[in-house]
């Protein structure tokens, strides 16, 4: 299912991003105007990553990720999830949130759409069953968000945050299979895709 790599799921969202917020007082480009609580979380989140104490990331951003963002899927966290899994050594759950992250930027570029009746998300006309394919139903799917997914009365700028979270996904996937050979350096295990 890894046809993309990325991190930072719906980046089409991007417009809605702050690039510095005096109230929450870091740079990260997971800020959204507006949302003082959720971003405390993310820059306290990014704070604690900084100084080595992924525990406490990985717990504020699990905690941002369950806040609302307005009238927009709160997936923008799915790859700092991640990071924070691989750097307490929960690999498996650094993978899950891959996933999920993946499977919200393919929603959010139009490989991946809910299905008419709301009930999954579907590829070439095909229900995608997984667990992770479900979660990322639960976060995306529904009248709200119907269009976020359509680029056809858009400029060629407004893909650029997408393509940016892309080439993000793919960073991070890299830095967690190094984190990953770094901790099981005999692991028989294949890489993940790039």
């Amino acid at each position: 299912m890894n046809l993309f790599s990325f991190s930072l799921s719906s980046a089409v969202i991007a417009t809605l991003f702050v690039t510095a917020s005096a109230s929450a007082q870091c740079n990260a480009v997971e800020l959204i105007h507006g949302a003082n609580k959720y971003n405390k979380l993310v820059c306290d989140g990014y704070a604690a990553s900084a100084t080595k104490n992924p525990h406490k990331a990985l717990d504020l951003f699990l905690e941002a990720s369950t806040r609302p963002l307005f009238e927009i899927p709160n997936t923008l966290l799915f790859g700092q999830i991640a990071k924070a899994y691989a750097e307490v050594g929960d690999f498996p759950k650094a993978e899950t949130y891959l996933q999920y992250d993946n499977l919200s930027l393919l929603w959010e570029i139009g490989i991946v759409r809910c299905n008419e009746e709301e009930t999954g998300l579907v590829q070439d006309g095909q229900p995608l069953t997984s667990a992770e394919a479900k979660h990322v139903t639960n976060v995306v799917c529904g009248a709200a968000f119907d269009d976020f997914t359509d680029f056809s009365d858009r400029s060629v700028e407004d893909f650029v945050p997408v393509a940016n979270a892309i080439l993000q996904h793919r960073k991070l996937r890299r830095a967690i299979e190094i984190m990953r050979q770094r901790q099981y350096p005999h692991s028989t295990t294949p890489a993940s895709p790039q």
